[in-house]
Formats: C-alpha cells, structure tokens, sequence
C-alpha cells in the first residue's frame, strides 16, 4: 500500500520499499553587489587616517585612497534642481543659472531663438532686429570634475514683431 506524502517534496515509493526526498527546484541566486554603506565607509576612512596619522606611517594609502575615490565618483556631474530663469529688461535678456546639486564649478549659456542655437553664449543677451516676432531661450550647462550637464530649456520670452 502507498502512503501520501507529507510534502510535495516527500515521495514514497513502496514497489521499492524505500522513501525518497525531492528537494524543490530553486534558481541560482544572482550575485548581487552588497549597497555601499556611506557612513561605514566615512568612519573606516577616518580610522585609517587617523591611525596612519598617530603612527606617523602612510600603511593604509591604498586603501585610503579607494575610499575616496568611491566617494568622489559616487557624486557624479551636477544635476539641475530649478530650470534656468530668462528676465527681461528692455531690450536685454538675462538668464539666470538655476540651482545645482553636484557643486558646479564652470557654467554655459546658450541661447536659443525658437528653439534653435544662435550662437550667443553670455549669460545676458541684447535682442536684435531679426529676434523681433520669436521667442528667446537659453540653456545652461552646468560642469564639474565628473562632467557636465544640461539644464532643460528655460522660460521663453515672445518679442513683439516689428511695426
């Protein structure tokens, strides 16, 4: 006589008198890289340098220096937070830088007549008889030691068409 099994995994198979165990198909894991912990990393640099400093020796440079490393390439190029900001005073047009993350060090302006680059590259522009019945923009990137990025198209601003 045959006995049910236990499990789905329990088999028992009386023709033969024996029991067997099937354990259940599972897939491999992944190797998954471990989250890098910022605030274990911070307090090992410390330690290394401060043991590096008390025992006037430079034993841990190596690993001193992955470490920084690994926080200087986990800040990346900056990013935009507020879009550029184009104002109007007259006939000069001012943009301003918006607002970073990344702490930029070097910002570009590009302006744009209808969404084309025409070629002025200051951070105010003087309009001109042919902007007369477009809009105006710019663009401003933004760069740092890791990079450079680009801010989305600020506000445009319409000129009236000539009388």
């Amino acid at each position: 006589m045959s006995k049910e099994p236990e499990s789905k995994h329990d088999t028992h198979d009386t023709r033969y008198g024996e029991s067997r165990y099937n354990p259940p198909v599972t897939a491999e894991p992944k190797a998954v890289a471990a989250p890098r912990d910022a605030a274990a990393d911070q307090l090992k640099l410390l330690i290394l340098l401060a043991t590096d400093w008390i025992d006037n020796d430079r034993t841990h440079v190596a690993e001193i220096t992955a470490l920084v490393a690994g926080f200087v390439a986990a800040l990346g190029p900056p990013t935009n937070v507020d879009v550029p900001l184009v104002m109007q005073d007259g006939d000069v047009l001012t943009c301003t830088m918006g607002n970073w993350n990344g702490e930029p060090t070097a910002y570009a302006y590009e302006w744009h007549r209808d969404g084309v680059a025409n070629g002025s590259t200051e951070a105010t522009y003087t309009v001109q008889p042919d902007d007369a019945g477009h809009d105006l923009a710019c663009v401003v990137t933004a760069t740092n030691a890791l990079g450079s990025t680009a801010a989305p198209m600020s506000n445009a601003i319409a000129i009236p068409a000539a009388e």
